[in-house]
């Protein structure tokens, strides 16, 4: 099945067409904020802080304007997802120094690595594709990134 572990982990809730935030810390602490909204983490700080010390080690920024922060804690059960784009983009320090416009948060138990890593490769796959990468970016509601994340495509028109 295609994204199979997205299908599980990404749900339309968890997803902005355009984030407040203007700054890296501000858009992870937003994005772990929309997944607490969702899913009511056992401890939201606990999520928040596993994300920023990866994100201190090394950027989670890949290039083609992408960051994946995501992080292991003990505050989720499954993998979990929230995704927020900003148009404007946000220095996720980059390799080809663009900055991210598509920022997809996981958080992933800290006692599993196969549906972590599982995810990080789904996600790299899809946004191998510019096709994808443009259409997330210009999607003008939360449901359209949703169907192409999971890879369902595009809603009828």
């Amino acid at each position: 099945m295609a994204n199979e572990v997205l299908r599980t982990s990404l749900d339309p809730a968890c997803v902005r067409t355009e984030l407040k935030a203007q700054s890296r810390d501000d858009a992870i602490r937003e994005l772990v904020e929309i997944i607490h909204a969702k899913h009511r983490l056992k401890n939201p700080d606990e999520a928040l802080s596993a994300v920023m010390e990866r994100e201190q080690k090394m950027s989670t920024s890949l290039e083609n304007e992408i960051a994946v922060p995501h992080g292991k804690t003990d505050a989720v059960d499954r993998v979990l997802v929230s995704i927020g784009i900003k148009h404007s983009g946000i220095d996720f320090k980059s390799a080809d120094g663009q900055p991210s416009k598509i920022i997809i948060l996981m958080l992933s138990p800290a006692s599993t690595s196969g549906p972590h890593v599982r995810c990080l490769a789904e996600i790299a796959k899809l946004l191998q594709s510019e096709t994808n990468r443009r259409q997330i970016i210009d999607a003008k509601d939360a449901e359209t990134i949703y169907r192409i994340m999971i890879g369902a495509g595009l809603p009828a028109t």
